[in-house]
Protein backbone atom coordinates (compact mmCIF):
# COMPACT_ATOMS: atom_id res chain seq x y z
CA UNK A 1 0.00 0.00 0.00
CA UNK A 2 2.38 2.11 0.84
CA UNK A 3 4.64 1.68 -2.51
CA UNK A 4 1.76 2.19 -4.82
CA UNK A 5 1.36 5.62 -2.68
CA UNK A 6 4.56 6.86 -3.60
CA UNK A 7 4.34 6.05 -6.76
CA UNK A 8 1.18 7.83 -7.42
CA UNK A 9 2.91 10.41 -5.43
CA UNK A 10 6.13 10.18 -7.30
CA UNK A 11 3.97 10.35 -11.04
CA UNK A 12 1.67 13.52 -9.48
CA UNK A 13 5.09 14.99 -8.86
CA UNK A 14 6.83 14.14 -11.84
CA UNK A 15 3.95 15.90 -13.95
CA UNK A 16 4.04 19.01 -11.35
CA UNK A 17 7.84 19.23 -11.91
CA UNK A 18 7.63 19.16 -15.67
CA UNK A 19 4.88 21.51 -15.82
CA UNK A 20 7.11 23.59 -13.63
CA UNK A 21 9.87 23.23 -15.57
CA UNK A 22 7.84 23.83 -18.87
CA UNK A 23 6.72 27.30 -16.67
CA UNK A 24 10.27 28.13 -16.00
CA UNK A 25 11.99 27.48 -19.94
CA UNK A 26 8.50 29.87 -20.83
CA UNK A 27 10.05 32.63 -18.19
CA UNK A 28 13.63 32.22 -19.53
CA UNK A 29 13.03 32.59 -22.94
CA UNK A 30 10.62 35.42 -22.25
CA UNK A 31 13.67 37.16 -20.35
CA UNK A 32 16.04 36.54 -23.00
CA UNK A 33 13.32 38.18 -25.33
CA UNK A 34 13.40 40.59 -22.69
CA UNK A 35 17.39 40.77 -22.74
CA UNK A 36 18.11 39.48 -19.60
CA UNK A 37 21.59 37.34 -19.20
CA UNK A 38 21.92 33.46 -19.34
CA UNK A 39 23.13 33.94 -15.45
CA UNK A 40 19.80 34.77 -14.23
CA UNK A 41 17.57 32.36 -16.09
CA UNK A 42 20.07 29.43 -15.08
CA UNK A 43 18.98 30.65 -11.20
CA UNK A 44 15.60 30.81 -11.77
CA UNK A 45 15.48 27.38 -13.38
CA UNK A 46 17.56 26.25 -10.08
CA UNK A 47 14.91 27.80 -7.52
CA UNK A 48 11.66 26.23 -9.58
CA UNK A 49 13.72 22.72 -9.47
CA UNK A 50 14.28 22.90 -5.47
CA UNK A 51 10.56 24.42 -5.20
CA UNK A 52 9.35 21.22 -6.77
CA UNK A 53 11.91 18.52 -5.05
CA UNK A 54 11.13 20.08 -1.58
CA UNK A 55 7.60 19.88 -2.60
CA UNK A 56 7.51 16.41 -3.12
CA UNK A 57 9.80 15.66 -0.02
CA UNK A 58 7.07 16.96 1.74
CA UNK A 59 4.08 14.49 0.01
CA UNK A 60 6.85 11.70 0.98
CA UNK A 61 6.94 12.83 4.50
CA UNK A 62 2.97 13.08 5.00
CA UNK A 63 2.65 9.33 3.11
CA UNK A 64 4.86 7.96 5.86
CA UNK A 65 3.19 9.69 8.64
CA UNK A 66 -0.33 8.31 6.67
CA UNK A 67 1.00 4.83 6.66
CA UNK A 68 2.34 5.16 10.25
CA UNK A 69 -1.06 6.43 11.31
CA UNK A 70 -2.80 3.19 9.83
CA UNK A 71 -0.82 0.68 11.82
CA UNK A 72 -1.22 2.21 14.72
CA UNK A 73 -3.96 -0.47 16.50
CA UNK A 74 -5.85 -0.03 19.81
CA UNK A 75 -9.37 -1.48 20.94
CA UNK A 76 -10.00 1.83 22.97
CA UNK A 77 -12.66 3.85 20.84
CA UNK A 78 -11.74 6.68 22.24
CA UNK A 79 -8.20 6.99 20.32
CA UNK A 80 -9.33 5.34 17.64
CA UNK A 81 -11.42 8.10 16.87
CA UNK A 82 -8.69 10.70 17.48
CA UNK A 83 -6.71 8.46 15.41
CA UNK A 84 -9.20 8.95 12.21
CA UNK A 85 -9.60 12.46 12.70
CA UNK A 86 -5.48 13.00 12.37
CA UNK A 87 -5.70 10.54 9.46
CA UNK A 88 -8.14 12.92 7.61
CA UNK A 89 -6.11 16.05 8.12
CA UNK A 90 -3.37 14.62 6.53
CA UNK A 91 -5.11 13.64 3.58
CA UNK A 92 -6.50 16.79 3.15
CA UNK A 93 -3.18 18.46 3.90
CA UNK A 94 -1.82 15.82 1.33
CA UNK A 95 -4.33 17.08 -1.37
CA UNK A 96 -3.83 20.85 -0.42
CA UNK A 97 -0.29 20.29 -1.23
CA UNK A 98 -0.97 19.22 -4.53
CA UNK A 99 -2.61 22.70 -5.36
CA UNK A 100 -0.05 24.62 -3.77
CA UNK A 101 2.58 26.70 -5.74
CA UNK A 102 6.30 24.78 -5.32
CA UNK A 103 7.25 28.69 -5.80
CA UNK A 104 5.55 29.73 -2.97
CA UNK A 105 8.21 29.53 -0.17
CA UNK A 106 5.79 30.92 2.61
CA UNK A 107 3.05 27.88 2.35
CA UNK A 108 6.15 25.05 1.75
CA UNK A 109 7.26 26.51 5.03
CA UNK A 110 3.94 26.36 7.19
CA UNK A 111 3.63 22.57 5.74
CA UNK A 112 6.85 21.73 6.87
CA UNK A 113 5.48 23.13 10.82
CA UNK A 114 2.20 21.17 9.65
CA UNK A 115 4.82 17.95 9.50
CA UNK A 116 6.37 18.52 12.26
CA UNK A 117 3.05 18.69 13.97
CA UNK A 118 2.01 15.53 12.75
CA UNK A 119 4.88 13.63 13.97
CA UNK A 120 4.97 14.81 17.24
CA UNK A 121 0.79 14.40 17.65
CA UNK A 122 1.78 10.36 16.18
CA UNK A 123 4.45 9.80 18.96
CA UNK A 124 2.05 10.70 21.66
CA UNK A 125 -0.60 8.29 20.10
CA UNK A 126 2.32 5.80 19.84
CA UNK A 127 3.18 6.20 23.73
CA UNK A 128 -0.73 6.20 24.88
CA UNK A 129 -0.85 3.19 22.72
CA UNK A 130 2.04 1.63 24.42
CA UNK A 131 0.53 2.21 27.45
CA UNK A 132 -2.71 1.11 27.06
CA UNK A 133 -1.22 -2.36 25.75
CA UNK A 134 0.96 -2.75 28.31
CA UNK A 135 -1.61 -2.38 31.12
CA UNK A 136 -3.88 -4.48 29.17
CA UNK A 137 -1.39 -6.94 29.41
CA UNK A 138 -1.26 -6.33 33.03
CA UNK A 139 -4.84 -6.43 33.75
CA UNK A 140 -5.35 -10.01 31.70
CA UNK A 141 -2.13 -11.41 33.87
CA UNK A 142 -4.52 -9.68 37.15
CA UNK A 143 -7.69 -11.32 35.65
CA UNK A 144 -6.05 -14.95 34.98
CA UNK A 145 -4.67 -14.41 39.33
CA UNK A 146 -7.79 -13.59 40.25
CA UNK A 147 -9.53 -16.06 38.37
CA UNK A 148 -7.47 -18.76 39.81
CA UNK A 149 -7.69 -17.21 43.34
CA UNK A 150 -11.51 -17.47 42.99
CA UNK A 151 -11.30 -20.76 41.76
CA UNK A 152 -9.33 -21.83 44.53
CA UNK A 153 -11.58 -20.01 47.00
CA UNK A 154 -14.63 -21.60 45.96
CA UNK A 155 -12.84 -25.08 46.31
CA UNK A 156 -11.83 -24.34 49.65
CA UNK A 157 -15.55 -23.17 50.25
CA UNK A 158 -16.79 -26.70 49.01
CA UNK A 159 -14.44 -28.34 51.02
CA UNK A 160 -15.29 -26.33 54.17
CA UNK A 161 -18.70 -26.50 53.26
CA UNK A 162 -18.64 -30.51 52.59
CA UNK A 163 -16.95 -30.49 55.96
CA UNK A 164 -19.52 -28.47 57.54
CA UNK A 165 -21.96 -30.80 56.41
CA UNK A 166 -20.32 -34.02 56.77
CA UNK A 167 -19.68 -32.41 60.91
CA UNK A 168 -22.99 -31.38 61.36
CA UNK A 169 -24.41 -34.58 60.54
CA UNK A 170 -22.24 -36.38 62.69
CA UNK A 171 -23.11 -33.86 65.38
CA UNK A 172 -26.99 -34.54 64.54
CA UNK A 173 -25.95 -38.30 64.39
CA UNK A 174 -24.25 -38.84 67.65
CA UNK A 175 -27.10 -36.69 69.23
CA UNK A 176 -29.80 -38.94 68.51
CA UNK A 177 -31.14 -41.60 70.44
CA UNK A 178 -30.72 -45.40 70.41
CA UNK A 179 -33.31 -48.10 71.35
CA UNK A 180 -31.30 -50.83 72.19
CA UNK A 181 -32.08 -54.33 73.69
CA UNK A 182 -35.83 -54.28 71.88
CA UNK A 183 -38.61 -57.15 72.24
CA UNK A 184 -41.70 -57.13 71.05
CA UNK A 185 -44.16 -59.63 71.80
CA UNK A 186 -48.30 -60.40 72.15
CA UNK A 187 -50.69 -60.21 74.68
CA UNK A 188 -54.02 -61.82 75.91
CA UNK A 189 -56.35 -60.00 77.25
CA UNK A 190 -55.16 -60.40 80.65
CA UNK A 191 -51.86 -58.91 79.36
CA UNK A 192 -49.72 -62.29 79.69
CA UNK A 193 -48.03 -63.27 76.80
CA UNK A 194 -49.21 -65.58 74.08
CA UNK A 195 -47.59 -67.12 70.54
CA UNK A 196 -51.28 -67.29 69.22
CA UNK A 197 -52.35 -64.43 67.32
CA UNK A 198 -56.09 -65.24 67.90
CA UNK A 199 -55.84 -64.69 71.23
CA UNK A 200 -53.54 -61.47 70.87
CA UNK A 201 -55.41 -58.36 72.56
CA UNK A 202 -52.22 -55.96 72.24
CA UNK A 203 -48.58 -55.93 71.67
CA UNK A 204 -45.58 -54.95 73.69
CA UNK A 205 -42.66 -53.08 72.91
CA UNK A 206 -39.66 -53.45 75.55
CA UNK A 207 -36.15 -51.51 74.54
CA UNK A 208 -33.92 -49.18 76.79
CA UNK A 209 -33.37 -45.79 75.24
CA UNK A 210 -29.11 -45.27 75.46
CA UNK A 211 -26.77 -43.11 77.27
CA UNK A 212 -26.47 -39.73 75.75
CA UNK A 213 -24.23 -36.71 76.62
CA UNK A 214 -24.98 -34.97 73.21
CA UNK A 215 -28.47 -34.63 73.30
CA UNK A 216 -30.81 -31.78 74.93
CA UNK A 217 -32.19 -33.48 77.94
CA UNK A 218 -36.54 -33.03 78.51
CA UNK A 219 -39.53 -34.66 77.45
CA UNK A 220 -38.81 -36.88 74.28
CA UNK A 221 -41.72 -38.57 72.32
CA UNK A 222 -41.48 -42.37 71.47
CA UNK A 223 -43.75 -43.84 68.48
CA UNK A 224 -44.51 -46.97 67.81
CA UNK A 225 -45.60 -48.31 64.50
CA UNK A 226 -46.35 -51.84 64.77
CA UNK A 227 -46.08 -53.05 61.33
CA UNK A 228 -48.30 -56.60 60.46
CA UNK A 229 -47.31 -59.34 57.79
CA UNK A 230 -49.43 -57.90 55.00
CA UNK A 231 -47.12 -54.63 55.32
CA UNK A 232 -50.36 -52.72 56.93
CA UNK A 233 -49.72 -50.44 60.21
CA UNK A 234 -51.58 -51.45 63.28
CA UNK A 235 -54.66 -48.61 64.19
CA UNK A 236 -56.18 -47.90 67.03
CA UNK A 237 -57.95 -45.57 68.67
CA UNK A 238 -54.66 -44.56 70.60
CA UNK A 239 -52.94 -43.72 67.13
CA UNK A 240 -52.15 -40.72 64.85
CA UNK A 241 -49.69 -38.60 62.28
CA UNK A 242 -45.87 -37.67 63.20
CA UNK A 243 -43.35 -36.39 60.52
CA UNK A 244 -40.85 -39.02 59.15
CA UNK A 245 -38.62 -38.10 56.05
CA UNK A 246 -40.94 -35.22 54.98
CA UNK A 247 -43.78 -36.86 54.86
CA UNK A 248 -46.77 -37.64 57.72
CA UNK A 249 -46.82 -41.37 58.92
CA UNK A 250 -48.92 -42.85 61.26
CA UNK A 251 -48.23 -44.77 64.41
CA UNK A 252 -49.80 -47.69 67.17
CA UNK A 253 -48.77 -46.06 69.81
CA UNK A 254 -47.23 -42.82 71.49
CA UNK A 255 -45.56 -42.35 74.97
CA UNK A 256 -43.40 -39.37 76.50
CA UNK A 257 -40.63 -40.06 78.64
CA UNK A 258 -38.53 -36.90 80.73
CA UNK A 259 -34.87 -37.72 79.63
CA UNK A 260 -31.96 -37.26 81.68
CA UNK A 261 -29.56 -38.09 79.00
CA UNK A 262 -28.82 -41.83 81.17
CA UNK A 263 -29.99 -45.19 80.09
CA UNK A 264 -33.27 -45.49 80.32
CA UNK A 265 -35.73 -48.77 80.23
CA UNK A 266 -38.99 -47.96 78.52
CA UNK A 267 -42.11 -50.33 77.76
CA UNK A 268 -44.93 -49.17 75.37
CA UNK A 269 -48.39 -50.86 74.21
CA UNK A 270 -50.39 -50.86 71.62
CA UNK A 271 -53.85 -51.74 71.61
CA UNK A 272 -55.32 -54.16 68.55
CA UNK A 273 -59.07 -53.34 67.81
CA UNK A 274 -58.67 -55.84 64.66
CA UNK A 275 -58.99 -59.37 63.53
CA UNK A 276 -55.12 -60.27 63.34
CA UNK A 277 -53.66 -63.13 61.15
CA UNK A 278 -50.16 -64.88 62.07
CA UNK A 279 -47.20 -64.40 60.93
CA UNK A 280 -43.59 -61.73 61.33
CA UNK A 281 -44.89 -58.53 63.04
CA UNK A 282 -42.40 -56.05 63.08
CA UNK A 283 -41.82 -53.11 66.10
CA UNK A 284 -40.08 -49.43 65.16
CA UNK A 285 -39.61 -47.20 67.40
CA UNK A 286 -39.24 -43.12 66.33
CA UNK A 287 -38.16 -40.17 68.20
CA UNK A 288 -37.45 -36.74 67.14
CA UNK A 289 -38.09 -37.46 62.95
CA UNK A 290 -35.62 -40.74 63.26
CA UNK A 291 -35.93 -43.98 63.79
CA UNK A 292 -34.19 -45.29 66.82
CA UNK A 293 -34.60 -49.21 66.98
CA UNK A 294 -36.44 -51.73 64.64
CA UNK A 295 -37.12 -55.95 66.12
CA UNK A 296 -39.19 -58.22 64.74
CA UNK A 297 -41.56 -61.43 66.25
CA UNK A 298 -43.54 -64.11 64.59
CA UNK A 299 -46.62 -64.68 66.13
CA UNK A 300 -48.62 -67.66 64.76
Amino acid sequence: MQENQENKASGINKFLMIAAIAEAVAIIVLLVMMGNNKREAEMLISQVERGVQEKDSLNHEMSLIMDSYNQLQTTNDTINAQLEEQKAKVAELMENLKRTNAQNRDSLKKYHAEVETLRAIMRSFVVQIDSLNTKNIQLTEENTLLNEQLSTAKHKNRELSNAKDSLQGRVKEAEALKAVGMKLVALNERDNETTRIVKTNKFRVTFTINENDMTKTGNKDLMIRIVKPDGGILINENSGLFKYDGKDISYSAKKTINYDGKAQPTTIYAISREVLKGGVYQADVFCEGRNIGSVSAKID
